[in-house]
């Protein structure tokens, strides 16, 4: 049974109360979904008790607001920073779902590795199971390089050693192999040789690896609303936020495709657990869309983010801010890709704006002079994607 710590009323200022929150919801993220993808329950146990401390700073939260709000006009003030709270208390709520996965021992399908695991090549040594599907097929046959990023660079059988094997060597019981790959391709070949995993065929590989660029998708787009729906706040943009409630239509047509592909998969049994895990991360990145689209919607609504939300993402570790791109800034002419903002600045580029469009940016997006470039990241690179974008002055972008 959870410990619930006693809320007791403390005067502690809005600001830093939700200032807090919104690093603490945005570092529950990454943890979380790093304990689900290395199934690491320490890290999950971690998430869950920063949960513990967003929900016990929402709580003195709603009670400084009750407070300040003397009458209705300060409650309409207020309304907007009630909202941000929640929908921050919301995401915290779906990074811990993430870590649940972890800590209840569901796990999540050992495919999504080979997206999220971005490690360097490391070997391992396995001895080939009486029960492996591997026994008696060429190293041809099994097709490691393109399948897992794995090769077979030695074979010990008996006392002998086969040194660079070829494609042509047959693999036999109680032989040791000496692998080399990345992380998730060698554990899953493990698994492989050990008799733990069934070959996939090619259909079911080619929808596994589907199942997994839905999810990819899911992330980053819930990931975007997020930065968008406090860039919206930050600059009280309309279209920014039109644009958060564009892509929440589109989460939920790619929630419900992703859902459709896992329960249609043909898994085995055995894997159920794992499947179940990969539809509670879909369901998981649903709700940071859907915080991200209540936090938008207080702009969609009219209603003036009071100042202490434009503070408060200000001073936060991950902020948003907009530069102007005079004519002599050397970002003039170059796509984005050749422009290497976050390569230079820290700072990824979410959104620009020319005249009156909001573009979503790509690689080979130009930027032109006069464009508004709305971006996030670790507060100190702001200033200079300000300096980079307009260098002689100092231009009235906000």
């Amino acid at each position: 049974m959870p410990h619930f710590e006693k809320i007791e009323y403390k005067p502690i200022p809005v600001r830093e109360l939700l200032l807090e929150m919104k690093n603490l919801s945005e570092l529950m993220i990454d943890l979380a979904y790093s304990a689900a993808l290395y199934n690491d329950k320490d890290l999950a146990e971690d998430v869950l008790a920063l949960e513990s401390r967003v929900d016990y700073l929402s709580y003195l939260l709603d009670m400084e607001i009750m407070v300040a709000a003397r009458d209705a006009k300060d409650a309409e003030a207020l309304i907007g920073v009630s909202i941000v709270a929640a929908s921050t208390d919301k995401i915290s709520d779906a990074a811990a779902d993430i870590a649940a996965i972890v800590t209840r021992n569901i796990g999540i399908h050992p495919i999504v590795g080979e997206i999220f695991e971005k490690v360097q090549e490391r070997l391992m040594k396995v001895t080939v199971k009486p029960n492996s599907e591997i026994i008696k097929k060429t190293i041809g046959e099994l097709n490691l390089a393109p399948r897992m990023g794995v090769d077979i660079i030695a074979i010990r059988r008996n006392r002998d050693w086969i040194l660079n094997p070829k494609e042509t060597e047959t693999v036999f019981q109680g032989d040791i192999l000496i692998t080399r790959g990345a992380h998730s391709g060698i554990e899953e070949f493990k698994d492989l040789a050990e008799g733990k995993l069934a070959t996939l065929d090619t259909e079911k590989r080619a929808k596994f690896e589907e199942i997994v660029s839905r999810f990819v998708e899911l992330k980053d787009t819930s990931e975007l609303m997020i930065d968008l729906a406090y860039s919206s706040l930050m600059l009280n943009s309309k279209e920014l936020a039109e644009e958060v409630e564009r892509l929440e239509e589109r989460m939920d047509q790619l929630h419900t495709d992703f859902e459709l592909l896992a329960l249609t998969s043909d898994f085995k049994k055995e894997e159920a657990s794992g499947f179940l895990g990969l539809i509670r991360l879909g369901v998981a990145t649903e709700k940071i869309a859907d915080a991200a689209a209540d936090m938008a919607e207080v702009v969609l609504r009219g209603i003036e983010p009071h100042p202490i939300l434009k503070l408060t993402i200000k001073e936060a570790e991950e902020t948003v801010t907009q530069a102007c791109v005079t004519g002599d800034s050397p970002l003039v002419g170059k796509t984005l890709k050749e422009a290497r903002v976050h390569e230079e600045t820290g700072m990824w580029v979410l959104v620009i704006k020319r005249n009156d469009k909001c573009l979503r940016p790509r690689g080979d997006s130009k930027i032109e002079a006069g464009d508004v470039l709305v971006a996030s990241g670790y507060a100190e690179g702001a200033d200079d994607l300000k300096r980079l974008a307009s260098p002689a002055q100092t231009c009235n972008a906000e």
